[in-house]
């Protein structure tokens, strides 16, 4: 009989547990027979050059992005002007002004949470799955003046666009009551830095004929390419000098040093003269090519991440004559690098930050003894 009345209770349980979301996304009865797909914002889609701004909201940001002198290009102001990639900025403008509406959803503020289409500033996740979903973002779509061409907000997303069709998602006009299930295809990032140009200075470990590490105590690590080894197709590197005695903790660590700059990313940027650099570890990292990288590095506010500048060089006589990149090749890519990084501090994530700021002792050890030559206790 106990076992009975526990399975009714479990159902009941979650029978209830589902109502506020069936309420919340189920269709209006009135209306489910005859609905069809409708634009959200008519008569936006001949508008999409006139838009000059894009403001954005979400329960933990609000930045804006503005276009520059040409549609190609914008920037976020919030960001000192960093460059925006023109192609996210211009999905998402289409991608607004091609949303249908394709089935009605709640108009009561109550369930509004449980679709993630309330006012970012008063969303509350509505479960603890929730908590990790960017939750509610608002777009403003602006022209020149700024006035609003088409306001949404965007919330929980049915199915993510795959394969040139169109994803579905949760939205609601804020000036209106009712929420839609809307389909589309949009690339919403919550986090401003999400939106910004990511190329930075790329350099293959491959193509590193060296590396050093100045500390601002003095302490100096060079890393130079090790002799090649038959069993090996990978290039390997290792201090130098390399003390007496001692042998390298992991190859991995030792090849990071070089291979930093093989896909640094950022997570914020700032103003180089905004931060104090008087105090940075200094990298310089050179290529068989004659390309020089050199990045100065200190530590963020939150002690784990990394600020840090970067400035290209180039120098033919640093280029070796069996290197794989071109000498001019070289050259290009270091004037472009600096047209992109000159001025700027990147905030780049610990481990990257860890490599460009080793000492020797984090790279060395004693060699380990074998079994056989343990003392026997």
């Amino acid at each position: 009989m106990r076992n009975k009345t526990s399975v009714i209770l479990l159902a009941a349980a979650i029978v209830l547990g589902g109502v506020g979301w069936w309420v919340a996304s189920s269709r209006d009865s009135a209306t489910e027979a005859d609905f069809t797909a409708k634009p959200l914002f008519p008569g936006l889609t001949a508008k999409v050059n006139d838009v000059a701004g894009l403001e954005i909201a979400t329960s933990k940001a609000l930045f804006r992005i503005e276009r520059g002198e040409s549609a190609d290009q914008w920037t976020m102001p919030s960001r000192e002007g960093y460059p925006v990639r023109a192609d996210l900025v211009r999905k998402n403008i289409l991608g607004i002004a091609g949303l249908e509406s394709i089935e009605p959803r709640t108009d009561k503020p109550e369930h509004y949470d449980l679709l993630q289409v309330s006012e970012p500033d008063q969303y509350k996740p509505a479960d603890d799955a929730a908590k990790s979903d960017p939750g509610p973002i608002l777009v403003r779509l602006t022209d020149a003046r700024p006035e609003a061409l088409a306001s949404i907000i965007v919330g929980k997303v049915k199915s993510y666009p795959v394969g040139g069709k169109p994803g579905q998602y949760h939205v609601r006009k804020p000036s209106e009551a009712r929420a839609w299930l809307a389909q589309g295809i949009l690339e919403l990032p919550a986090d401003p830095a999400q939106w910004l140009v990511k190329d930075l200075i790329k350099v293959d470990r491959a193509r590193v004929a060296r590396a050093t590490v100045t500390h601002p105590d003095g302490e100096v690590l060079t890393i130079v390419r090790a002799p090649a080894k038959p069993d090996s197709s990978g290039v390997d590197f290792t201090p130098d000098p390399m003390p007496a005695g001692l042998v390298i903790k992991s190859q991995f660590d030792v090849n990071a040093v070089a291979g930093a700059l093989n896909w640094l990313s950022f997570d914020d940027v700032a103003r180089a003269d905004s931060k104090d650099f008087s105090k940075a570890v200094t990298t310089e990292i050179v290529t068989l090519d004659g390309m020089k990288v050199t990045v100065r590095s200190i530590p963020a506010e939150d002690g784990k991440k990394v600020w840090v500048t970067l400035a290209a060089t180039f120098d033919p006589a640093l280029a070796q004559p069996d290197a794989e990149v071109k000498p001019e090749e070289a050259k290009k890519q270091a004037e472009e690098g600096m047209a992109r990084v000159d001025g700027w501090a990147y905030l780049i994530n610990e481990s990257t930050g860890r490599d460009l700021t080793r000492r020797l002792n984090d790279l060395i050890e004693p060699p380990k003894k074998e079994d056989g030559d343990k003392k026997e206790g």
